[in-house]
This record gives structure tokens, C-alpha cells and sequence, in this order.
């Protein structure tokens, strides 16, 4: 029997933004630069031959905002549509699969890790300092660890195909910041956006990762 080997990701675009449509700072006369951020991605593969395929839906968006008037940052949850937040993953067996392969899909793990590393630099009071410690801005409840731990619970469709779906309150449980962070000066502010240059991706794989 040939393992399913596949891999698949999915970026979910984080943005810097706030409760009042911005961050809010005492300034000048100076007009605050705007900034926007287009998410870029690759298709996925398959692998031909392979037992089936995998596919990851969400239409998830991560902000960080402004929580309150000590510029503490809190990381918001919201959707891209008109539909409530989720992730989805599908397995799709294929025609030349074991039948116990279509009867159950496979033992899969859905884990959690970020594109790049940002880290914030910050001192022992948790400001920002550029001689700081550097500190991880999230964290994950199931992050990459090399070791396979199947937790996903398959749900059959009528199509044949299997599903596994994380709503609004599992996604929480899933990704966080790493702790209380405050940005309550602008300068804060630029350089928590300098080193928030990546995107946290979702991945799903049979234990086998190929990239």
C-alpha cells in the first residue's frame, strides 16, 4: 500500500489594525502612512498515484488590534464573508485507494506554525528595546514538533469524501499571542509591524511531509 505523501498549507493573512480603524497616538501635524498587506501563495499539489488528496479551506482573517487605551494588542478573530469563521479540511480518497482507506480516510494531524520568524524584541518590563530579548508573537496549541500525533476526527460526507472542520472557538484554542504585548508609542507600534512579516499557515499531513 502506498502512503499518502502530500502536504498541504494554507496562509492566513495577519494584519496590524485597530479598534478605531487604527492604532490611536498623540502626534503632530503629520498624516499617518497608510499600509496594506496582499497575501501570496502556490497551488497545491498532488502526487500522482497517492491514496488521496488533501484540502484546506478557511476564510479565517487575523488582526492586531488595539484593545484599550494602555495600547495593549489583542489578536482578533474575524471572516473574510458573510459566513461564521472556520478552517475545513478535506480528504478526498482516491479510485485506486484500499477500500479501508475509503471506508475511513486516513490517521492525519492539522498543526500550526508561521511562515517566517517574528520574534519582538522586548526588555524585561516588555517594552520594545532593539537590544531586547527576542520574543516568539504567537503561539500554538499543536505547533510543528516532528512527530506525527493524529488529531483529527474525520467526518464522512456523501461524496465519499471526509471532512474536519474547526469553528471560531477551536481556531482560539488553536492560535494566540504569545503574551500581553504593549505598543503605546507609535514608535512601538512600527517596529512590532517590521517583524510581523509573515503569515501563520495551517498544514495537514498523513505523517509523511513533503514540501
Amino acid at each position: 500500500m502506498r502512503r499518502l505523501n502530500v502536504l498541504i498549507a494554507l496562509l492566513l493573512c495577519i494584519t496590524v489594525g485597530g479598534v478605531y480603524a487604527t492604532w490611536t497616538y498623540a502626534g503632530t501635524n503629520d498624516i499617518a502612512d497608510a499600509f496594506a498587506e496582499a497575501k501570496v501563495t502556490i497551488a497545491n499539489a498532488e502526487l500522482t498515484g497517492a491514496n488521496g488528496t488533501y484540502k484546506i479551506e478557511s476564510n479565517l482573517v487575523l488582526t492586531i488590534d488595539q484593545l484599550n487605551t494602555d495600547h495593549e494588542a489583542a489578536l482578533l478573530f474575524s471572516s473574510n464573508n458573510s459566513e461564521a469563521i472556520f478552517l475545513r479540511v478535506t480528504f478526498t480518497p482516491a479510485d485506486n485507494a484500499p477500500q479501508n482507506i475509503k471506508d475511513n480516510a486516513v490517521p492525519s494531524e492539522l498543526y500550526f506554525g508561521t511562515t517566517t520568524t517574528m520574534e519582538y524584541k522586548i526588555d524585561a518590563e516588555g517594552n520594545y528595546s532593539a537590544d531586547g530579548t527576542p520574543t516568539s508573537i504567537f503561539t500554538f496549541t499543536n505547533a510543528s514538533d516532528g512527530v506525527f500525533s493524529p488529531n483529527v476526527t474525520w467526518n464522512e460526507e456523501e461524496d465519499g469524501s471526509f471532512t474536519y472542520t474547526l469553528d471560531e472557538t477551536a481556531l482560539k484554542a488553536q492560535i494566540a499571542l504569545s503574551q500581553t504585548f504593549v505598543q503605546d508609542l507609535k514608535s512601538e507600534h512600527d517596529a512590532f509591524r517590521e517583524v510581523l512579516n509573515g503569515n501563520i499557515v495551517a498544514r495537514v499531513t498523513d505523517g509523511t511531509v513533503t514540501s
